[in-house]
């Protein structure tokens, strides 16, 4: 039953990139397009954080205010609900209205949304297709069916706008026949009109009544009359109506050329692999829905990564549990009990994935590591029973006696071993903050997978070898042998060494451990490698206040530029953010999905990513290549903190300014440093138009009327909305060049008075101001952040970082912190510290029980620490660096290194209680366990060979955790045959 379960677990269980993130943490996005940045803070961010900082369970608050939007980060407080948090934020949104502008209207989202972005398509477009057609057609004919699949969350389309007929006052035309701006809008609004006005009763029905006048295309539009002084007049008279939307406030370029995105999102829990594929099927049999010659462009599909992954992962599973299996049956030679241990390994896994399934985990990086490296660990269990009932076998005990024997003599010493290693884990399920999201699932994953293990090999084990009668050899391997004999004679002169000299075996092991440590701290740290994608990621920014038409001219070039390089299939690029979606670059910003071709080397991405940011460089761009989904992690850890950030908080932003750039002047000195960005209030260009109101009184106009007006003419306004069949139709007003005005041509911007159109220039003061580019809140005050990237370890560059600013006057009421990964790292710094000594604890205790004391059990976890000088070492020379499951493999040898130890020891004092003289007990116990040590190191070494020399470009991401637990391994073995007995003997023993 069990395994039949099992097998649906298998067939069920989600498969993803990562695992979900639960982390209490609420992104709240708000787009108000036209409003400086000072004024966001003012009507927008203020109203907002008010409410939001009374949230219950609240911890901290973090605002970033730029020009037309606001992003808020709500980290709410460990263990709480994040979909409790996530209603009290839209709870507090609400009571927040009243007091925001009317056409602002905040969205929010639990954080970790980013990564559940499955798939991204461009949509080219032909030359007489307009793009709001296309995307007219895209949304009534094709993303109700895509919503509709199982597994989607969201769906998200833009590019063009919609179906739209703008209206385009011709000022010329106004003063001629005395209209102004604003009884053009009134006229043309109060002409569209759909409005219940009743219900009738006819015979044996009841009929609605509805008002309808609906001006559905441009001839309707022309011909409404407009009220002026000399009569009505035709639109046609004072403005012209074109059918197009009206430009966008940002870019969307596919291989150069403007198009439109689509972005799928799916829901938390849903499978990756699935919904893609049903979301590919449904645009290829949707593709006769579109105009002729709209084209489907995959830009980023996350089952390519999934699939990488879980293909590379899973192969390398097998191979490795095939290595395994071949190293028994050449030590061991072929019978049925390395048949029972080879089915063993299967049923773990099946038995695992099963109990993830049923706790609601997913095959995600980190559970699929855990599984691969539990390959190589699964057996371990297995081996020490099978010895121990061969070993009563050979002595005589014969059939089930023999087994009953053996699992008696090894039980509590196997069953201490592996509970051991499960105290290093769990710990770890308690790990909060950033860290817990990739250490629980792995932690969850081991520690099912070694109690399983330990399950089947007190049952399955014995029940197997039971059945089949008293052991057989069968046909043995010479070369088996010889390897074996070879290695006893050479552990037998190194035991006679340390035996010898246990003082002085310690002391070189303590010193190759200091070596290790030292080595650890100089190798390469990245976050987490990832296997090629498909798609790289170029995020670049030009100089805050460049026009949109400047970094779409950029965007070309390097889209060109790109597009050129033989590695380059497609290019996309989105330059600033659409006001429906929950990007909130600015204009001057904006990200490149580079789509490479199906050929390129998957093993070079960091040289190809170098090598496309020097194809893609551009003067004044400043840019980062790396792959979507680092990226996406870093948007779904609320912008992952960079890894060097100083924060700067007062209250006046030119004296705010004023400290970093001092602050930035002093960075760029520091030799650790580079790229120091300081572009937080960075000034920004502002047209501030001043009211004269004496001059507005004597016309009859009070600064309000003059907003109005000019709100129309300049920024826009849709006049009404319409249903047109599926679709709708805006009638929108706004003057066709209003963006490329220049002063002198807006002061001559008509304002229509009682007493006739007059100037903007006579009722109205036009200045060029400077406001900052974006400022920052954090829990409610004034901050200003400043960003670098440390050349070196970031503790000893923070160091360095304090030096430089030793001595810099601050004016009262302003102080300098140190944010980004350094607070971060601390934290797991310090969670993992209590980890470690939570799991330090749970062992003695563990062993103690066993032991009777504390002497045996502290000699044991002595080599815990030694255990990390095989996996630094071996990381060291393999080259890889240190990443975020490297860090969990130097974790999991604390457990791993003590199961050998444990049992050895169960061996000597047996031997000691049957009579025999201390050092006679040692020996003995390390020639019997020498075999079984040998077996489970080389089969837990070859379970991990091929992920640990990055076998597949889907082992990349956890080629430094097999590495890490491999050298480990190793080395582990070597002390628990040698050093373990000297020290024992040594001081082991009660006196």
């Amino acid at each position: 039953m069990l395994l039949a379960y099992g097998v649906y677990a298998l067939w069920r269980i989600p498969a993803e990139v990562l695992p979900r993130f639960d982390f209490p943490q609420v992104s709240v996005v708000v787009h108000a397009p036209g409003y400086a940045t000072l004024e966001m803070e003012s009507l927008v961010a203020r109203p907002l954080e008010g409410q939001l900082m009374g949230l219950q369970d609240l911890q901290t608050l973090h605002a970033t205010i730029a020009q037309g939007t606001v992003q808020f980060t709500a980290r709410f407080t460990q263990g709480s609900n994040p979909q409790l948090d996530l209603q009290a934020a839209y709870s507090a949104i609400d009571r927040a209205r009243s007091s925001l502008p009317p056409s602002v209207a905040p969205y929010a989202e639990i954080m970790g949304n980013a990564v559940n972005e499955v798939a991204d398509y461009g949509v080219t477009l032909p030359a007489d297709v307009p793009a709001w057609q296309a995307e007219d057609a895209i949304r009534t004919r094709v993303l109700p069916t895509l919503r509709a699949l199982p597994g989607v969350q969201r769906v998200e389309l833009f590019g063009a706008g919609p179906p739209t007929l703008w209206i385009q006052p011709d000022p010329a035309a106004l003063i001629q026949h005395h209209v102004g701006v604003d009884a053009l809008a009134r006229a043309i609004g109060g002409a569209a009109v759909r409005s219940p006005a009743g219900r009738l009763v006819a015979g044996h029905q009841d009929v609605l009544v509805e008002v309808r006048h609906l001006p559905l295309d441009a001839r309707d539009v022309l011909a409404i009359p407009v009220p002026a002084p000399g009569g009505p007049v035709p639109v046609s008279a004072l403005a012209r109506v074109v059918n197009t939307p009206p430009d966008v406030h940002y870019g969307l370029q596919v291989d150069g050329q403007p198009g439109l995105a689509l972005i799928v999102f799916k829901q938390p829990d849903a499978s990756t692999i699935p919904v893609d594929a049903a979301v590919a099927r449904t645009l290829a049999s949707l593709q006769d829905q579109l105009p002729r010659g709209v084209q489907w462009v995959p830009v980023y599909r996350q089952s390519h990564l999934v699939s990488v992954i879980g293909v590379d992962l899973t192969r390398n599973l097998l191979i490795g549990g095939a290595l395994a299996i071949l190293v028994l049956v050449w030590l061991l030679g072929r019978h049925h009990g390395v048949g029972v241990l080879a089915l063993s390994i299967p049923t773990v896994v099946l038995l695992t994935i099963g109990g993830l399934y049923a706790l609601g985990q997913s095959l995600n990086l980190l559970t699929l590591g855990a599984l691969t490296l539990a390959v190589g660990l699964l057996v371990d269990d297995g081996i020490i029973v099978l010895e121990a009932i061969q070993h009563r076998w050979e002595r005589g005990s014969a059939g089930w006696d023999g087994v009953q024997a053996g699992v008696t003599d090894i039980a509590l010493a196997d069953t201490t071993g592996t509970l051991t290693t499960v105290a290093a884990y769990l710990p770890l399920l308690a790990v909060t903050g950033l860290a817990g999201l990739f250490m629980r699932p792995f932690a969850l994953t081991m520690s099912l997978a070694l109690l399983v293990s330990l399950v089947v090999s007190l049952t399955l084990v014995p029940l197997v070898l039971g059945r089949r009668g008293d052991y057989t050899a069968g046909h043995r391997f010479a070369s088996g042998q010889r390897f074996l004999d070879w290695l006893a004679r050479g552990n037998e002169k190194l035991l006679d060494l340390t035996l010898r000299r246990p003082g002085t075996s310690l002391l070189a092991t303590a010193i190759v451990f200091i070596i290790a440590v030292a080595v650890l701290a100089i190798i390469p740290v990245n976050f987490l490698p990832l296997p090629n994608e498909g798609v790289l990621l170029d995020s670049f920014t030009l100089a805050p206040g460049t026009s949109l038409d400047e970094a779409i001219i950029a965007s070309k070039r390097m889209s060109a530029a790109l597009q050129a390089d033989p590695a380059v299939a497609h290019v996309f690029a989105r330059i600033g953010s659409a006001d429906d979606t929950a990007y909130t670059e600015q204009s001057f910003a904006g990200e490149i999905q580079i789509v490479l071709k199906a050929n390129v080397n998957a093993n070079s991405l960091d040289q190809l990513s170098a090598h496309l940011r020097d194809v893609a460089r551009q003067p004044g761009v400043v840019q980062s290549i790396d792959t979507p989904t680092i990226e996406r992690v870093g948007e779904s850890l609320s912008g992952l903190p960079q890894p060097f950030e100083i924060t700067i908080f007062g209250n006046h932003i030119d004296t705010l300014r004023h400290v970093s750039e001092s602050v930035a002047t002093r960075l760029r000195k520091v030799p650790a440093l580079a790229d120091v960005f300081n572009d937080d209030a960075y000034p920004v260009t502002q047209l501030q138009i001043s009211p004269r109101t004496q001059v507005l009184r004597s016309l009859q106009l009070t600064p309000a009327d003059l907003g109005n007006q000019l709100n129309l003419l300049l920024s826009g306004r849709v006049l009404a909305s319409m249903p047109d069949g599926a679709s709708h139709l805006d009638l929108y007003l706004r003057q066709a060049d209003a963006p490329y005005l220049d002063l002198s041509q807006l002061g001559r911007e008509p304002i229509s008075t009682p007493q006739g159109p007059v100037p903007l220039s006579h009722v109205a003061t036009l200045q060029l101001q400077a406001q900052p580019n974006q400022i920052e809140h954090f829990d409610g005050e004034r901050a200003l952040t400043i960003m670098a990237t440390p050349l070196g370890p970031l503790g000893s560059t923070i160091a360095h970082a304090r030096a430089a600013l030793r001595g810099l006057h601050l004016p009262p009421g302003y102080r300098i912190t140190f944010g980004g990964m350094y607070p971060e790292l601390i934290h797991t710094a310090e969670a993992m510290g209590a980890a470690v000594l939570v799991a330090l604890f749970l062992t003695l205790g563990i062993l103690a029980l066993q032991f009777g004391g504390l002497r045996l059990p502290l000699i044991l976890l002595l080599q815990a620490p030694l255990a990390f000088t095989g996996g630094a070492l071996a990381l060291a020379i393999s080259g890889v660096g240190l990443n975020a499951t490297g860090l969990i493999g130097l974790l999991t040898l604390v457990g791993v290194s003590l199961n050998h130890g444990i049992v050895l020891l169960a061996y000597v004092r047996a031997h000691e209680k049957q009579g025999m003289a201390p050092h006679d007990a040692v020996r003995r116990a390390v020639r019997e366990r020498l075999r079984p040590i040998v077996l489970t190191t080389l089969t837990a070494a070859l379970g991990m060979l091929p992920t640990a020399l990055g076998f597949g470009a889907g082992a990349a991401p956890e080629q430094g955790l097999a590495i890490v637990v491999l050298g480990g391994v190793l080395w582990s073995a070597l002390l628990s045959t040698n050093l373990l007995p000297a020290l024992y003997l040594r001081w082991g023993r009660a006196s």
